[in-house]
């Protein structure tokens, strides 16, 4: 490349010929300078426009997302009560000889449960669990077998009541209540397999502090009982048809008031319990009305406890026929209706 120099108007200015013509004059370079920061000012604009669209746009989703999951929280909170499972009018179902429940109808919406007489010439057992317990559990391990063999020997009645006291224990997943819904659809619609359903539950209880079965384990372990209505179980489990119960029949346990029973106020359980601050918690336990005060883990303490409270109360004998014999007085866990 060859410069061209020569006078142009006044000083001397230097041109360096290009393939493009002529190199810009300052004034065309600043222009030119000018024209790329509007540019770019331009570009800039137009990305903080687009920025602020998305941010716009994400904030919507959230604001849409909190109004949404609001909602749902609302409708679940002010759901009118619906009636409650069938065979548990009193809250609890009746577990008896062969393991069948004891029928009932539904307990109406809003009404008021009233204690079934227990049935005559037999132990009557009852009991207060939290599915997610694990003292419950420990009880049902400890003691299961032997409450099992005296239902299915036709010596006692065992009564379950299923109440929520412990969601705080698992994640924000409503363990418990879920589980309490669960056992209140298979006593709906599956009662004879309730207490299969139930030892499942204790057999594969999760952990305090994790998140619980899910749903679909539940549903899982219906179906190991072989309930005879799943679909509708599944439908309810889904749906948490008893949920309004299950918050209910919890509300009532809370208040301490056993009918037919030895307690009736927190002041009879501190008193029962030697501890002044005790407090009401699962399991309660109840054999004919009397409170079980002793170890949960202990077998041969609730066996006696059993035992004792059988004997506490005279059965109705049978006749005895003609040229019999009398029969035994060894005390044994039979009891009439208290």
């Amino acid at each position: 490349m060859q410069a061209d120099v020569r006078q142009v108007g006044g000083p001397l200015e230097e041109l360096v010929s290009t393939a493009g013509g002529p190199r810009p004059s300052k004034n065309e370079r600043r222009d030119a300078a000018r024209e790329k920061a509007r540019e770019q000012r331009l570009r800039q604009q137009r990305r903080e426009r687009r920025n602020r669209i998305v941010l716009q746009a994400g904030i919507g989703v959230v604001v849409l997302a909190i109004v949404a999951i609001v909602a749902v929280v609302l409708v679940n909170s002010i759901r009118p009560p619906g009636p409650g499972p069938k065979n548990m009018a009193d809250n609890g179902i009746v577990i008896t000889k062969g393991l069948a429940a004891e029928t009932s109808g539904a307990l109406a919406a809003g009404a008021t449960p009233s204690q079934r007489p227990a049935q005559t010439g037999k132990v009557a057992i009852r009991t207060y669990e939290d599915y997610g317990c694990p003292i419950c559990g420990q009880f049902e391990q400890t003691n299961g077998t032997y409450v099992k063999g005296l239902i299915e020997g036709g010596q006692a009645t065992l009564q379950i009541y299923p109440v929520s006291i412990l969601d705080r224990e698992f994640q924000g997943t409503k363990y418990s209540t879920r589980a309490a819904n669960a056992a209140a659809a298979v006593a709906n619609f599956a009662p004879n397999q309730y207490y299969a359903f139930h030892s499942l539950l204790y057999a594969n209880q999760p952990a305090e502090g994790s998140s619980g079965l899910t749903d679909d384990q539940l549903i899982g372990y219906a179906k190991q009982a072989k309930v005879t209505n799943l679909a509708a179980i599944t439908n309810a489990i889904k749906n948490q048809q008893y949920f309004s119960w299950v918050d209910s029949a919890t509300q009532r346990f809370l208040k301490s008031n056993f009918a037919g029973t030895d307690v009736h106020s927190e002041a009879d359980i501190n008193k029962l319990l030697n501890n002044p601050s005790a407090g009401i918690g699962t399991p309660m336990i109840f054999v004919n009305g009397k409170y079980y005060t002793g170890s949960v883990a202990n077998a041969a303490q609730f066996k006696s406890f059993v035992l004792s409270a059988g004997a506490a109360f005279t059965p109705t004998p049978s006749p005895t026929p003609a040229g019999s014999a009398a029969p035994s007085s060894t005390p044994s866990p039979t009891a009439t209706k208290k």
